[in-house]
């Protein structure tokens, strides 16, 4: 008998559920409440490796989801598009679907500053670099200070003149421009790749490309994305049915 008291009294003492205007609570004993949030399920993020997906995505599903417009895309960086939408409704407790994530693949990409021997460096302004700007002009530079048989330098801090003698009798002077503008891939391959620009020092090791822009051609790289999902969807984006933001 004392042992059924005993358990009557520990089944009180604990938390109790109850239902208020559709919603689920937990109180304790000391009166204390919260609501229990239900679970919300959502379609899983996909995630995709090119614009082309995003625009194929969005209109043969996205768009074809029940009360799902507008389809909002964004572009949080260089490297990513996010697709998601607003709940549909309020039984969803506010939960904002990712239907998409796009992340740029197969990018070779350039770090802030880079060093190569002059005969990497030559292959790479070829291989990791969009044509434009000042490509041309640095193979160029390239190509003819690795063929000299003497190289003689001399860096004033505003320009680098270089001495290069050919045989025993030819000698050149070439005045390099200290910085120079190249697209190296770094976003999406869709999309015309930001312009940067570089500043360059070259030693008997090699050419040292510096970024000189403070990291602007990330803010170009998302404008130049959100522009190509912009014209690739037009006419959804007219007529609503898609919202494209940075």
């Amino acid at each position: 008998m004392l042992k059924e008291a005993i358990e009557k009294i520990v089944s009180l003492a604990g938390p109790k559920t109850f239902e208020a205007d559709g919603h689920t609570y937990i109180a304790d004993d000391e009166g204390v409440y919260y609501e229990v949030a239900p679970n919300v399920y959502g379609p899983e993020a996909i995630t995709l490796r090119s614009l082309d997906a995003v625009v194929k995505m969005v209109k043969t599903e996205a768009l074809r989801q029940e009360g799902a417009v507008p389809v909002y895309i964004t572009v949080p960086t260089h490297l990513r598009v996010e697709v998601f939408r607003s709940p549909l409704d309020a039984d969803e407790r506010y939960f904002r679907p990712v239907l998409y994530r796009a992340e740029a693949a197969d990018v070779p990409g350039w770090e802030a500053s880079v060093k190569l021997p002059f005969d990497q460096a030559a292959v790479a302004l070829q291989t990791r670099f969009q044509e434009g700007g000042d490509r041309e002009y640095t193979i160029d530079l390239l190509s003819m200070i690795s063929t000299g048989a003497k190289v003689t330098y001399n860096d004033t801090g505003i320009a680098t003149n270089v001495v290069t003698s050919k045989g025993v009798v030819l000698q050149e002077n070439t005045a390099i421009r200290p910085v120079v503008a190249l697209r190296p891939y770094r976003t999406f391959q869709e999309v015309e790749q930001p312009m940067g620009r570089f500043l360059i020092r070259i030693d008997e090791r090699g050419i040292t490309f510096t970024e000189a822009d403070g990291g602007m051609w990330k803010l170009t790289a998302r404008k130049t994305v959100a522009a190509w999902l912009t014209e690739q969807l037009r006419a959804e984006v007219d007529a609503g049915q898609v919202v494209i933001a940075l």
